[in-house]
């Protein structure tokens, strides 16, 4: 009787200071710093209960993420209130981009989520062009994802000076290879149509001839060509076509002889016996205008034309065949055409 007669006492005393407790009308907390929070709730008598903290891109660092009950809420004095606090936006470590290539710390950057500005570029003798010199976020610091970094880039070593050689008069092959034998390279080659030149000789170029260049110096080229204004790729002249020919079936040996005119004089390229149904291999230049004559058994087969102006054949489909027979007379053995 004594236990029943204390329980209900205690149980009519907690109802009764419950039901004669102030109740309150929760404010709103989110955003807000955890200080002024504290002090706002422990002046209205409730209690401050810290669950956890998470990152948050919106909230910044020290405020309130999330709060329990919500805003509005009705409790009464003396409850507790939970709430979350934000540890602010994420921050990624920034990775070490200094000596990689360019293209390279463009993907490193955006794989750990960040984003690129500024790209200066300057020469470096320690730094291989096209690589990362220098970067802003310094490789390995904290700084928020998706924020910017700046960096520096390498043209590699300063170039050195040098004269402009002569190659006025020359043919584009010897040109092209005396200006890649001083470092320089060819930005661009026109055509240019003069019948008191040879055909693929250097009628004029720029800079001329004694001025003072770089290897970033861009160079380009006016060439003697049938048509005006027609334009080629400097990279043909350091690119090979490969030409077959298939011969047909036989039972006896064939005699096969292709000529060429692309270094002037028509010369041999090919002058073998070969069996019937072998092929027929010849690597040529493609930055040179080439006709090459193909002979089987000493009776004209075929022309090949290559022609490096043809601005449709920058994919290798560089040639065409004909059969102009009245330029081209047979060649019998022990003649020798100069």
């Amino acid at each position: 009787m004594a236990f029943l007669i204390a329980g209900a006492i205690a149980y009519y005393s907690v109802r009764l200071f419950t039901q004669s407790a102030d109740e309150i009308i929760l404010p709103e907390l989110t955003g807000k710093n955890i200080i002024y929070v504290l002090e706002t709730l422990t002046s209205m008598g409730l209690n401050a209960k810290l669950y956890g903290t998470n990152y948050d891109d919106t909230i910044p660092r020290h405020n309130v993420l999330s709060q329990d009950p919500k805003p509005g809420a009705t409790i009464k004095k003396g409850r507790d209130v939970i709430i979350y606090i934000s540890k602010g936006p994420k921050e990624n470590s920034v990775p070490d981009l200094r000596q990689i290539p360019l293209k390279q710390a463009l993907i490193l950057l955006e794989k750990n989520e960040f984003k690129k500005r500024y790209v200066s570029f300057t020469y470096s003798s320690k730094t291989p062009k096209d690589h990362i010199i220098e970067q802003h976020p310094g490789p390995f610091s904290f700084a928020l994802k998706e924020s910017f970094c700046h960096l520096l880039v390498s043209r590699g070593a300063n170039p050195i000076g040098m004269v402009m050689p002569d190659i006025n008069g020359l043919r584009l092959e010897k040109a092209a290879a005396i200006i890649k034998n001083h470092n320089l390279h060819i930005s661009k080659i026109i055509s240019k149509k003069d019948l008191n030149q040879d055909k693929g000789t250097i009628l004029s170029y720029t800079p001329h001839s004694g001025s003072y260049v770089t290897g970033d110096t861009p160079i380009t080229l006016v060439v003697n060509s049938p048509e005006n204004n027609k334009t080629m790729d400097p990279d043909k002249l350091s690119s090979a076509i490969f030409l077959t020919h298939s011969l047909g079936p036989g039972f006896l040996k064939r005699h096969v002889r292709v000529e060429t005119d692309m270094f002037g004089p028509i010369i041999d390229l090919y002058n073998e016996y070969v069996k019937p149904n072998e092929d027929i291999n010849i690597l040529v230049p493609s930055g040179i205008h080439t006709e090459i004559n193909i002979f089987i058994d000493h009776r004209f087969e075929k022309t090949i034309i290559i022609d490096p102006w043809n601005e449709d054949n920058n994919t290798g489909e560089l040639l065409w065949e004909s059969s102009p027979l009245q330029f081209y007379q047979l060649i019998l053995p022990g003649l020798v055409k100069n």
